[in-house]
């Protein structure tokens, strides 16, 4: 059983390192839309995920509005992977996820845990894996580069502690995954429908696919890493699923060869490896 868990782990970091290709493959422009849509494809995969598990199909609040915080900060990781790349946005995002969430229970619901050095240790390995991937500095000599680098790093740390802050309502409310499950996506979805309600977004075929796909892709990561979490523990679930950062820095890196310049990759390469030490540090805490 446990061998199980550790699988569905794997799976679920496969799953969330991934989801992000559908949209650099389809080269859209329209992130609103791709979002509205990618709301849409995580909502089908729930309805049907949650008819499978026999998860309950409701409306409960605290799951609801954490389902907006996620597409909240997920609205902001697209301009993130567009301005700086899958290859820098994924690690920045990640180590933004680990320490927040860290500082959440930590400070705000008094989840000391027995290792708080060894825990600290961790967020100072991350950090230095950030400043790593953050400080190469191919292909922003230009104004107009040095300023959408500094826009992708600014909305790749802000979506990072906005999905750090969405486990808080199911905190608060002592959700459970039975009952947290499809509500989140469905607060994906409607928050999804609303930003592209409010921003007029103008709907195009071109991404439809991919935007769905995406959808789908990321809640498999979801489901899996429930499930792993029931059979394995936080402990040692959470850290395998974050993973998932160096999944997309490779995907970044050897599919869509966004770095050029063999010293960059090896940097980003190590920043990576780096955050994975630090993920693990924290997580055996």
């Amino acid at each position: 059983m446990e061998n199980l868990g550790f699988g569905l782990a794997l799976i679920a970091a496969l799953a969330w390192g991934t989801y992000m290709v559908p949209l650099k493959l389809s080269k859209s422009d329209n992130l609103d839309l791709f979002q509205a849509l990618m709301g849409v494809g995580i909502l089908i995969s729930g309805a049907i995920i949650s008819l499978i598990f026999g998860y309950s199909i409701n409306l409960n609040i605290y799951a609801l509005f954490s389902g907006f915080l996620w597409a909240l900060a997920n609205s902001i990781f697209l301009p993130a992977v567009k301005n700086l790349g899958l290859s820098k946005a994924a690690p920045i995002v990640a180590a933004m996820v680990i320490i927040g969430t860290f500082f959440w229970g930590v400070f705000i619901f008094g989840e000391i845990p027995a290792g708080l050095t060894q825990g600290l240790i961790g967020i100072l390995v991350i950090l230095t894996g950030v400043v790593l991937v953050s400080t190469t500095s191919q292909s922003v000599s230009s104004n107009a580069a040095r300023s959408s680098y500094k826009k992708g790093f600014l909305t790749a740390i802000t979506a990072g502690f906005i999905w750090a802050s969405q486990i808080v309502p199911l905190k608060i409310g002592h959700v459970s995954t039975e009952v947290s499950f499809f509500p989140i996506c469905l607060g994906i979805f409607v928050t999804g429908l609303c930003i592209a309600f409010i921003k007029r977004v103008k709907f195009e075929r071109k991404a439809i696919g991919a935007s769905l796909l995406s959808g789908a892709i990321w809640n498999i990561g979801n489901i899996t890493s429930l499930i792993a979490l029931s059979m394995i523990g936080l402990s040692k679930a959470f850290p395998i699923t974050q993973s998932a950062n160096l999944v997309a820095v490779l995907w970044g890196i050897f599919f869509f060869k966004e770095i050029k310049e063999r010293r960059f990759k090896i940097q980003i390469l190590i920043g990576a490896v780096i955050l994975m030490i630090g993920i693990v540090t924290l997580g055996f805490a």
